[in-house]
């Protein structure tokens, strides 16, 4: 874990603007390489920071970039019972008085790494019958397997059959069109209460999720005619360098960006390697 964010986690704490139980908890889900303003990000995301507090959560890391270059607080936050606290499950299941899905109909790929060769599975037909916790874990685990599937993007909106885009072209997951019901389940299933709120009070959320340090989503929520209707982008874990970017020009890039200040345009259709490039 970088000194930052230990030093970030120790002020937070000094300053009563979350608890340590809440830091273990944004621990759990980036792991152990997240970035200082990811991990900050993810504070505030998951409601841990209140809204007066924002600007003193942004002093507080930017002290922490300073601090973490000397090294970690003498008071480490993490020290001690931490690792018996973040390997505990972030989600457990629980009974339901609904008919209970087997385990079979629930995918168990989630802890496997390496290319998924067989199409994303989910048991669409079973929404009714799972309780929060366990249609949490599904779609995560169907997040996963999608992007190792090679998926770019996984949608998932009322009145319509579950889709994925794999080299730009959309491919369906299933016949299962969703209802309603099941639209705004599954796409309230992974947020925090808080956002939960926002969503459906501004009926349009954009945020970004982190499942775990190497399977990081960003998420556009909104409602359309026919109800609650999610994109989940895949976010690549690893970042390309410059070289790998192939851009043309690319001295004349490599300059620009030794300026100091100014204002560089990154422009093209959709698909065409955007956000990569950023």
């Amino acid at each position: 874990m970088q000194n930052q964010i230990r030093w970030l986690v120790r002020l937070g704490i000094d300053q009563g603007l979350f608890s340590r139980e809440q830091a273990l908890t944004v621990h759990n889900a980036l792991g152990p390489a997240a970035e200082l303003m990811d991990f900050a990000q993810k504070l505030i995301d998951d409601g841990h920071v209140a809204d007066d507090e924002l600007a003193a959560l942004e002093q507080a890391a930017n002290t922490a970039f300073s601090k973490g270059r000397e090294g970690p607080p003498a008071n480490d936050p993490f020290a001690a019972a931490v690792t018996a606290s973040i390997t505990e499950p972030a989600l457990s299941l629980r009974k339901t008085t609904t008919t209970p899905v087997s385990a079979s109909a629930i995918p168990t790929t989630e802890v496997e790494t390496g290319k998924l060769t067989t199409l994303p599975r989910f048991a669409w037909d079973q929404l009714g019958a799972m309780d929060a916790p366990t249609l949490a874990k599904a779609l995560q685990t169907l997040l996963r397997d999608c992007g190792r599937y090679g998926a770019s993007d996984l949608h998932l909106s009322a009145g319509m059959m579950p889709f994925i885009r794999l080299n730009r072209a959309l491919m369906h997951l299933s016949a299962h069109r969703l209802s309603p019901d099941e639209a705004l389940r599954l796409n309230l299933a992974l947020l925090t209460p808080a956002q939960s709120t926002i969503y459906q009070d501004l009926r349009d959320f954009d945020y970004a999720l982190a499942l775990d340090a190497n399977n990081r989503y960003r998420v556009n929520l909104m409602f359309h005619k026919g109800g609650a209707s999610g994109s989940y982008r895949m976010v690549p874990a690893g970042i390309p360098n410059l070289d790998e970017l192939g851009l043309r020009n690319l001295d004349a890039i490599k300059k620009l960006l030794n300026y100091h200040n100014g204002l560089i345009l990154v422009t093209g259709p959709v698909g065409s390697g955007k956000t990569t490039t950023l």
